[in-house]
C-alpha cells in the first residue's frame, strides 16, 4: 500500500521530501479512516484519501478555485480502486463538544458557503442530484410506522420540492467540519449537490444535547446558530422569518424521523436511537399540530 501511495505522492506532490504516511485517525473516537491517510513531507502535513461517491466531483465542481470552507484540492490520481484527492491538512477540532465560539466559525462558513450558490442552477447536475437525494427521503416516508409522522412528513417533502437550493453537504454532522481558529471547513463531501438550503443546518444542530454523549449543544446555541444563519443567509435572500421557521421545523422533524425509519426498516432491537428518537419526533409532531413549532 505505501509504494502505491508513494507512486500516487509523486504525481501531484505540492512541496518537496520523502512522505510519511500514517493512518487517520477519527477525532470523535480514535478509530482509524478507512482510505485516509496523513502525509507529513517537506515539513508539511497533508491528507490523501480514497474519494467517495460525488466527492471529487464535487472539489473540482465546487472548489476550484478553493473556497475557505472546503479543504484546498491540491492535485488528484485515478487507479483501479478509484480516486485519491491530496487535500489541505487542517489542525483544529470539530463541534461535538460545541462552543460559541466554534458555531459562530461553522455558522459563518455555512452562511458564506450557501450565499456564493443560492439558486444557482447551472451547477444542478454536480455531485449529489436532487432527484437521487429526493427518492432517498421518500423511501422513508413508507417505515414511519404512525400516521401522524407521516402526514408531518409528507409536509416536509413539499417543502424539500419546493424550497430554494444551494449547496448543501447533505451529513454536516458535527463531526464532519474542523474549526481552526476563526475558520470552519467543511470536510468529507460524498453527499454534496445543490438541494433545499435548510438540510445542512438542520443536520448540524439537530442532534445536539445539553448533556448528549455524543453531540453536545445546549438550547441557547441551538437558538443562536438559527437566528445567525437567518441573518447570514436567509434573509440575504428575501426569505422571510416566518418562512424559514416553517422551513427548518420541518427539517429538524425529518432529521428525528431518520432514526424512525432505521429501526422500522432494520428492526427496533437492533436500533438503540429508535425508542428516544420515536418518542421525540411524536411529540414534535404534536407541537407542529399546534402550530408551534418546537426547535429540539
Amino acid at each position: 500500500m505505501d509504494g502505491m501511495l508513494a507512486d500516487i505522492w509523486s504525481g501531484v506532490a505540492p512541496v518537496a521530501g520523502e512522505p510519511v504516511f500514517s493512518p487517520r485517525l477519527r477525532e470523535e473516537d480514535g478509530s482509524v479512516y478507512e482510505g485516509v491517510w496523513d502525509v507529513s513531507a517537506g515539513g508539511a502535513r497533508f491528507i490523501l484519501k480514497r474519494a467517495k461517491p460525488h466527492e471529487a466531483e464535487v472539489y473540482r465542481g465546487f472548489f476550484a478555485p478553493p473556497r475557505r470552507y472546503a479543504p484546498k484540492l491540491f492535485g488528484s490520481a485515478a487507479r483501479a480502486d478509484g480516486e485519491y484527492l491530496l487535500l489541505e491538512y487542517i489542525e483544529g477540532e470539530n463541534l461535538q463538544r460545541c462552543t460559541r465560539r466554534k458555531l459562530d466559525a461553522a455558522i459563518g462558513s455555512l452562511a458564506q458557503m450557501q450565499n456564493d450558490f443560492w439558486q444557482d442552477a447551472s451547477r444542478a447536475g454536480i455531485g449529489l442530484s436532487f432527484a437521487e437525494s429526493f427518492a432517498q427521503r421518500k423511501k422513508r416516508r413508507d417505515f414511519l410506522g404512525s400516521a401522524l409522522l407521516e402526514k408531518h412528513y409528507d409536509e416536509y417533502l413539499a417543502l424539500y420540492e419546493r424550497l430554494p437550493r444551494t449547496l448543501c453537504h447533505d451529513d454536516l454532522l458535527p463531526f464532519n467540519l474542523i474549526v481552526s481558529g476563526g475558520r470552519a471547513v467543511f470536510i468529507d463531501w460524498e453527499d454534496g449537490g445543490m438541494l433545499p438550503y435548510p438540510a445542512s443546518l438542520a443536520r448540524l444542530v439537530a442532534h445536539g444535547r445539553s448533556h448528549g454523549a455524543f453531540f453536545r449543544m445546549t438550547p441557547a446555541q441551538r437558538e443562536y446558530a438559527l437566528a445567525r444563519y437567518y441573518d447570514a443567509c436567509a434573509a440575504c435572500h428575501a426569505v422571510t422569518r416566518g418562512a424559514f421557521n416553517e422551513a427548518i421545523a420541518g427539517f429538524l422533524f425529518a432529521e428525528l424521523c431518520e432514526w424512525v425509519f432505521v429501526g422500522n426498516r432494520s428492526g427496533k432491537a437492533d436500533c438503540p436511537y429508535y425508542a428516544p428518537y420515536f418518542r421525540a419526533a411524536l411529540r414534535m409532531a404534536r407541537r407542529l399540530e399546534e402550530g408551534v413549532p418546537e426547535f429540539i
